[in-house]
């Protein structure tokens, strides 16, 4: 490459360089600093401290949010993916009803957050909502059901909204590499005898491996920064039973201004979000290397 070129090449990515220094780079290095500062009445005093994390071990709140977090992220990705993996395994059937179904499932995607958030939450009222009354009506349940006002119930009822959100992209990005699977080596396996579970298992699966690992790790992404949905459908009650990460430094920082606090739950948040990736990384380096070799 002659210098000239050379020179371009760097000029062209230098408005992208800056904003990523301007827009993340700096709000992370501000954040990390107020994490090991103590804020006292809205004035930073005593940098080099520790005393924001201390307070967040001794926080009781703050062992429920963990755990609410670990539901909410783990349960979400495990069932988002799993859900997916089943649904776009029915899309890539070539059919009449499957080539409409491809077209609508985005749906639920691509409509706002605060619509869809507000929309279950009427759906889930304990009084006039439309999911209790048609089990009542039923006879399923004797009464009506609280599903956001139940503490052990309310965290996976988030987590069910959570999956009708964001599944439908998952199914079609996996639809589109069971699509892509060699037609001879499924007609192969037909051959040898095997049934529509086996080819799956072991002709499918091993083919969409880079595409589930990848599709896995960004799911957890999404889900990890994912805010909108509880806050407006709970506000992390009752009783912080539905508090995670995210709605609770919106709390501490935005309803209490426990800004050093707030900073600290971000750095860990960072830290989880990073060993995401970091593992991602990890997984997948080997068949980015097999893709780049060939």
């Amino acid at each position: 490459m002659l210098r000239s070129d050379r020179f371009l090449a760097y000029a062209l990515i230098l408005p992208v360089v800056a904003a990523v220094v301007a827009f993340v780079v700096g709000p992370t290095y501000n954040v990390a600093t107020l994490s090991l500062t103590q804020v006292v009445m809205g004035m930073e005093r005593g940098f080099g401290t520790l005393g924001n994390f201390q307070a967040l071990a001794a926080d009781p709140v703050f062992g429920l949010v963990l755990k609410n977090t670990a539901i909410w992220i783990l349960g979400g990705t495990v069932l988002c993916v799993t859900v997916g993996l089943g649904v776009g395994a029915y899309l890539a059937i070539d059919s009449r009803m499957t080539g409409w179904l491809r077209a609508l499932i985005l749906l639920p995607w691509v409509l706002p957050d605060v619509v869809t958030a507000m929309a279950w939450k009427w759906m889930l009222h304990g009084q006039v909502g439309i999911i209790g009354q048609t089990l009542q009506q039923s006879g399923l349940t004797e009464g009506t059901v609280s599903f956001l006002g139940d503490p052990d119930m309310v965290m996976w009822v988030l987590v069910v909204v959570l999956i009708w959100r964001k599944m439908p992209l998952v199914a079609l990005i996996l639809c589109a590499a069971i699509r892509s699977v060699p037609d001879d080596q499924l007609e192969a396996a037909r051959m040898d005898g095997a049934n529509a579970v086996e080819r799956f298992r072991f002709v499918t699966l091993p083919n969409i491996a880079f595409s589930l690992t990848a599709v896995t790790v960004i799911s957890m992404i999404w889900i990890t920064a994912e805010f909108a949905l509880p806050w407006i459908m709970t506000g992390g009650g009752p009783a912080n039973a539905s508090q995670i990460m995210a709605t609770y430094i919106y709390q501490q920082s935005f309803e209490f201004f426990n800004w050093g606090v707030a900073s600290a739950m971000s750095v860990i948040n960072l830290v989880m979000l990073a060993s995401i990736v970091a593992l991602y990384l990890y997984i997948n380096r080997r068949s980015w290397a097999s893709e780049g070799s060939k």
